[in-house]
């Protein structure tokens, strides 16, 4: 067992099956999106085929690139597909082996379609500003590699990791470090293919989703307890599922408990305490 300050990628980690899968389609898909976009059989009906799978905020019919967008990388240069393959793969490799590759995949999903949302959501809400904030289309899946930085500083705060394979700094600090460098791309108006507030989505779908248990997994879990007793009688309110353990020891307060009475014991209190040794007992 690691005590804590062990650095965690003395050598690099093997990937499970779930996450060769992941960064196996972004490969493909990066390879094909840049093939389509450049070479068949024209810049227009390429980047035609390239949109189908790209969110577009003017297009919410198209409920499936919330998701397949996160698959996609840039066609118009190699860098942004190499740094999205380090980055799912620097750190979900120590989540896929505590979580399973089935959690894995559903909060990488997760961060994708909350990246997107947040996009959708800043463009709603300001419909006039600066282009960065209007993105016409998006796709990446850096939202899901913020997401897995904030659910691996949270499990493993007082590990250490060497940021870009050379700086040391612990789970608490790259926790920190995520969430500042989200709000600094906003202020220096930092434009991604996968849009400038993509991040934040991906940061709060690690502080929701990450942990063991997840945040939004104990509060499910309390609502169907709280259900569960209101079916049996024991009555249902909000308290009861916002702070369960207040709630028991208000209700065992109120059920209250039997009567208590002094009873006296041995000497009493105007008779002088025995000097013979043979009374202590």
């Amino acid at each position: 067992m690691r005590e804590p300050g062990e650095f965690v990628t003395a050598s690099f980690p093997r990937p499970g099956r779930t996450l060769k899968g992941v960064l196996i389609a972004v490969a493909v898909l990066g390879v094909l999106g840049a093939v389509i976009v450049n070479y068949v059989p024209g810049p227009p009906l390429g980047e035609a085929l390239f949109a189908w799978l790209a969110f577009q905020p003017s297009h919410l019919l198209r409920l499936w690139t919330l998701l397949t967008s996160g698959l996609l990388t840039s066609p118009t240069g190699i860098s942004h597909a190499l740094w999205s393959l380090v980055g799912l793969y620097f750190l979900t490799t120590d989540l896929e082996r505590r979580w399973g590759g089935a959690r894995v995949l559903r909060f990488l999903a997760a961060a994708v379609v909350f990246g997107n949302l947040a996009v959708l959501l800043v463009t709603l809400l300001l419909p006039g500003g600066h282009p960065i904030f209007h993105p016409p289309i998006v796709f990446g899946p850096f939202a899901a590699i913020a997401a897995t930085a904030i659910a691996w500083g949270k499990e493993n705060g007082h590990r250490q990791i060497r940021l870009f394979f050379f700086l040391p700094i612990s789970g608490r600090t790259l926790y920190w470090l995520t969430i500042g460098l989200a709000i600094l791309s906003l202020v220096f108006l930092q434009g991604a293919p996968e849009g400038a507030v993509a991040p934040l989505g991906g940061i709060a779908a690690g502080v929701l989703l990450g942990g063991t248990p997840s945040p939004f997994r104990a509060a499910w879990l309390r609502i169907k307890l709280a259900f569960l007793r209101r079916r049996s009688g024991g009555g249902f309110d909000i308290e009861s599922v916002l702070h369960p353990e207040r709630t028991r020891t208000t209700k065992a307060r109120s059920r209250g408990g039997p009567s208590l009475r002094v009873v006296k014991g041995g000497a009493d209190d105007d008779h002088r305490p025995p000097t013979d040794k043979r009374y202590l007992n």
